[in-house]
């Protein structure tokens, strides 16, 4: 067998792997909705229209706040583009998030960024720093989440909390430029590359850093009322909330195997809202919030696509009539 055959196999059976624990997860939660099926008939579910359309678009223009963050990256990196070609290079790299490795949501803007000849290492460094802000800035909400809600007494009782606080601290620190150099030098190095000088100042690194926690917040006080809209709960909760979508989403993207962290992000968020509703409710909720979600995502690329890319395909048609002509 050779050395191609054996990655291609295993390549499939860690995928087959991957959708068992996905479908695992969901059997699961089914099960947790059939055995309190009349917990759910009790609950309060309601449809609040008004609410659900501010939901939708304040969850929507935290995209633009985190494109806002990948932007002043690439603008101090010396890589950025227009802000046509950012807007579609940043959504058309979100459906790399729907296959299995996630890798695909970084190589589609890679390849899009170097094909207009920008720098392979600063591209490279660019979406380090963007992972690394967006891992932490998510971090830290949710710490900000646990810090006010105070029905999570453990957090508060055994020292949990003064340890995550410290890990954030340590997490904020290796965002120094000096640190990431060496980390991204050490990598360059293991694939035998030539080591870069990294340009980026650490004021600035912390302002996307920052940038990345509104985008989070924003999207998550989204969430809020998004669940607002559907069953009722506590504006005490609101940043509570948001904490949960941030760290839920964060948890499911880590999960390789699930595209776009289909399962996880939903166990997840089942496990935290139980906090505030009864587990069962929240299971139907977790499924309503990933067809929220995944409507407001495709909308926001399909709009993309026809607001620059069908201009463009316009424009290209109509230079070849030119040249014909």
């Amino acid at each position: 067998m050779g050395a191609n055959e054996k990655v291609t196999r295993r390549f499939k059976y860690e995928q087959v792997l991957g959708w068992l624990i996905v479908i695992a997860i969901f059997i699961y939660l089914g099960k947790m909705v059939w055995e309190n099926w009349a917990q759910v008939k009790q609950a309060s579910f309601t449809l609040r229209p008004s609410t659900l359309l501010l939901s939708t678009f304040i969850f929507a223009f935290s995209y633009f706040i985190q494109i806002w963050a990948w932007y002043l990256i690439t603008l101090k990196l010396g890589i950025a583009l227009s802000f046509s070609e950012t807007l579609k290079s940043w959504f058309y790299s979100q459906l790399g998030k729907n296959l299995p490795g996630k890798v695909w949501l970084l190589l589609g803007r890679f390849y899009f960024y170097e094909s207009k000849g920008k720098s392979k290492k600063a591209i490279s460094v660019a979406l380090f720093i963007e992972t690394a802000t967006v891992l932490i800035s998510a971090g830290l909400l949710c710490l900000v989440g646990l810090f006010v809600f105070k029905e999570v007494r453990s957090f508060y009782f055994g020292g949990q909390l003064g340890w995550l606080v410290l890990l954030f601290l340590f997490a904020c620190g290796s965002l120094h430029p000096w640190i990431l150099q060496k980390i991204i030098n050490w990598i360059l190095k293991l694939f035998r590359k030539d080591p870069l000088l990294l340009s980026v100042a650490y004021a600035d690194i912390l302002w996307i850093l920052w940038i990345s926690f509104l985008s989070w917040a924003l999207g998550g006080i989204g969430f809020f009322f998004f669940v607002a809209s559907v069953f009722p709960v506590s504006l005490s909760h609101i940043l509570f909330l948001a904490g949960t979508l941030a760290i839920a989403s964060i948890l499911g993207l880590g999960a390789v195997f699930a595209p776009s962290g289909l399962g996880v992000r939903e166990g997840v968020l089942v496990y935290l809202l139980s906090y505030v509703m009864p587990g069962s409710v929240a299971v139907i909720v977790s499924f309503l919030t990933r067809i929220w979600t995944t409507l407001i995502e495709t909308g926001l690329i399909v709009g993309i696509y026809f607001l620059f890319g069908m201009r463009k395909d316009k424009g290209e048609k109509g230079d070849s009539q030119a040249q014909q002509g």
